[in-house]
């Protein structure tokens, strides 16, 4: 059975980066190429280091609704481009990701099936280099318990999911964290409305791109933050007991990162509060790092 109205808003958020251009316009490309639907696409330039070649071209793309903003922040490019949808169905995709051609109708097709689920999360592709492996494996039962599936593996996929826009409101992504944003996107919706899980790839997630977040100091010292934000979600009680766990692990990957850049100082603080936390004492061990290393830089 057909959607009544097949129109679907797909949210881009990029930095328009010189360097992801070409990766850009093939997102765009997908998008637009969608079969059997009718994509309305919002792009919105996310920061101040877009490259105004980048910019030009999409102010000249009659395909693209096009915002801009000055201070990048993924949360809030794609909270501006819910803001604007006023299609039925919204989903969003990353400058470097590309949706396979029946992605949208295979999403829409999935919701008609399931009038009582706000949402549909697919399968994907994830692609290094010219490889493509698929992201959760047929044994990751993902539809029996979302969310405790979600603590053995990330199962939400960038531009793997497509929303009901009278169920899942304009509020979905304001207290989305700058990392680990797919495990908040993920465990909210599982959480909050009923969802579907199709065991189908509809989308290809590239890992390694240049300018990717995942490499960055701000991405290994935001954990503690973004864990943080993910447990005041209304999870279920062991679920949120995991997850509190694992904030420890996260301090303790700041403190390596910073005793591997020099900054002992700043070292030291992640350390204190690595094993402060609970079961954080597996991580007393690494003090002795951060002692040589202090003691070797006073002589």
């Amino acid at each position: 059975m057909a959607p009544t109205d097949p129109a679907v808003t797909i949210i881009i958020p990029t930095r328009g980066l010189r360097e992801r251009a070409a990766s850009l316009a093939a997102a765009i490309d997908s998008a637009w190429g969608q079969c059997d639907v009718r994509p309305v696409l919002i792009v919105v330039l996310n920061g101040p280091r877009r490259d105004p070649v980048v910019e030009c071209a999409l102010r000249g793309d009659p395909r693209v609704t096009l915002v801009v903003r000055e201070t990048a922040s993924l949360p809030a490019a794609l909270s501006t481009g819910r803001a604007m949808v006023n299609t039925p169905w919204f989903t969003a995709l990353d400058d470097d990701d590309l949706l396979v051609p029946n992605a949208l109708s295979l999403r829409l097709r999935a919701l008609d099936e399931h009038p009582d689920c706000a949402a549909v999360v697919t399968n994907g592709w994830r692609r290094t280099g010219s490889d493509d492996a698929l992201h959760v494996l047929p044994h990751e039962n993902v539809s029996a318990d979302p969310m405790r599936a979600m603590l053995a593996h990330n199962w939400l996929l960038p531009g793997s999911w497509l929303c009901r826009s009278d169920h899942v409101g304009a509020d979905v992504f304001d207290a989305m964290p700058d990392f680990l944003e797919c495990t908040y996107l993920g465990l909210r919706l599982a959480s909050e409305h009923r969802i579907v899980w199709l065991d189908a790839p509809s989308v290809i997630y590239t890992v390694g791109s240049p300018g990717a977040e995942s490499s960055s100091r701000a991405y290994v010292l935001g954990q503690v933050a973004a864990l943080r934000r993910i447990i005041a979600l209304p999870l279920p009680h062991d679920v949120r007991r995991t997850l509190r766990a694992r904030i420890a692990g996260a301090y303790h990957a700041a403190a390596n990162h910073e005793r591997e850049v020099g900054a002992l100082g700043a070292a030291w603080r992640w350390h204190v509060r690595s094993v402060l936390e609970r079961s954080g004492w597996r991580y007393a061990p690494f003090m002795r790092h951060l002692v040589r290393d202090t003691l070797g830089r006073l002589r």
